[in-house]
């Protein structure tokens, strides 16, 4: 829900979102969100993680090009904060965990 009401979600953007969601607060790396959400042959087209991660913040963000609920960390991947809680992307590379595999 976006200020009481509902977002359609494509299931494209509900299968990313909920990959996002499942690690709040945790760096998900670009190759394994594109290998959950697409497949493995889609590792390395960060381009469409770009386009696709866009149109999820068109839809949840207040402001998409100032995002809070999906931060990005360039070159990385990418993070879901709940409630935006303000974490800023800037954690090094040491800090960013994978997320364990399923």
């Amino acid at each position: 829900m976006k200020h009481g009401a509902l977002v359609s979600l494509t299931r494209t953007e509900w299968m990313l979102l909920q990959h996002l969601a499942s690690y709040p607060g945790k760096v998900m790396l670009n190759g394994e969100l594109l290998s959950k959400v697409w497949g493995p042959e889609y590792r390395d087209d960060l381009q469409y993680l770009r386009v696709w991660v866009s149109r999820l913040r068109k839809k949840l963000e207040d402001e998409p090009s100032q995002p809070k609920l999906i931060k990005t960390f360039q070159g990385i991947g990418y993070m879901f904060v709940p409630d935006g809680q303000g974490l800023e992307p800037s954690a090094r590379a040491e800090e960013v965990e994978e997320p364990a595999a399923e």
